[in-house]
């Protein structure tokens, strides 16, 4: 026999006040542990913890909730059980509305006080000097590969990586005026270069001028007379310029890796993923000697990125992230073995692997 809505309703309701009781009750062991870490001068922001619990409850999920869904909720039962311990500050690629902006929010939606900065060097500067405790960095995208300032200011400031966030960007063209009356595009180099096809078959015509952020090209074409700019339906919303055009990224699947940066390293438990810098002898096969160091013990590497050291000419740093714990045995092994071709290694540390989120 079928039930009728009121009974499911109801059955919803005693759901709901069972939910919010067991809320209560974790809110108050959050606030507990926020004083004995206040107290051993640990850090309220532990990713790893956080993202220990996602993977154990993982295997608990039923259909029709998935993993993104049930981490989405829990991403926030975060946020709010580190708003009751300790709210920080938390800069990032502004203005509002902003790419950056978004993955800093999905991070620190109810706990962090968002400070938008002008740039990334900012971002990464404000870090640094203490200005504040925490920064949100764009450091690649799916598209258009690593994002050079991230990188080289890295490499200089030696801060530490405490988590990935990986954000599906969705740019959109916005405007006061018809696309047809579109003289100019507002846009940071990045988002250009993801929708050049789009440009290209679409406004042919139109001037494109580079700004900071895609925010701030928000800000500049409503300005402007007869101008657009490429940003989120976010930015559409805060600046009020109309979507007149959605979907502009030239690949469908279209994803920004962002840094959560700190001044201090955090410890990760378990499976982690590794950033390190080298910077290698100038003699032949060194990279090579470098790399089949990882290989032979057993490590996965994901990515490396060369770029100019700007200390002597020809030159070059490498960026390299690997799959592996800098508290497991076998990577310990192979960081002792690699320093033996290089001259330096800056370890910018261990974070879980970030997830695409929906």
């Amino acid at each position: 026999m079928e039930r009728d809505i009121g009974d499911i309703r109801r059955e919803i309701d005693a759901i709901d006040e069972q939910f919010l009781k067991l809320l209560n009750r974790r809110s108050s062991l959050s606030v507990e542990i926020g004083h004995m870490k206040r107290a051993s001068l640990k850090s309220v922001f532990d990713p790893a913890r956080e993202d220990e619990i996602i993977l154990r409850l993982d295997p608990m999920i039923e259909p029709p909730l998935t993993l993104p869904m049930m981490e989405r909720i829990f991403r926030e039962i975060f946020s709010l059980s580190r708003a009751m311990q300790l709210r920080q500050k938390v800069a990032f690629l502004g203005p509002e509305g902003s790419f950056s902006h978004q993955a800093a929010f999905r991070v620190f939606s109810l706990d962090g006080d968002l400070v938008p900065q002008k740039d990334i060097e900012s971002v990464i500067e404000a870090v640094a000097s203490s200005r504040v405790d925490l920064g949100v960095v764009p450091v690649e995208n799916s598209t258009e590969g690593m994002i050079n300032q991230t990188l080289d200011m890295m490499a200089t400031t030696r801060l530490s990586i405490c988590q990935e966030v990986l954000l599906p960007i969705r740019h959109c063209l916005l405007a006061t005026v018809p696309r047809e009356r579109v003289e100019r595009v507002f846009s940071h180099p990045q988002a250009i270069a993801q929708c050049r096809g789009w440009l290209s078959a679409s406004l042919p015509r139109a001037e494109i001028v580079e700004t900071s952020s895609t925010s701030d090209a928000a800000l500049s074409a409503r300005s402007r007379e007869n101008s657009a700019a490429i940003a989120s339906s976010l930015a559409s919303e805060l600046y009020g310029l109309p979507i007149i055009a959605e979907g502009l990224n030239d690949c469908r699947e279209n994803i920004t890796r962002f840094w959560v940066i700190s001044r201090c390293a955090l410890p990760v438990k378990g499976i982690a993923k590794t950033s390190i810098i080298v910077t290698l002898d100038n003699t032949p096969g060194s990279l090579y000697n470098a790399l089949g160091v990882f290989a032979s013990n057993g490590i996965n590497l994901t990515k490396i990125e060369s770029r100019p050291s700007k200390k002597s000419p020809w030159e070059y740093l490498f960026f390299i992230d690997f799959q592996g714990n800098l508290s497991e045995d076998r990577v310990k092994v192979a960081m002792e073995e690699t320093r033996a071709f290089t001259r330096d290694i800056i370890v910018l540390g261990s974070y879980p692997e970030g997830r695409t989120l929906a």
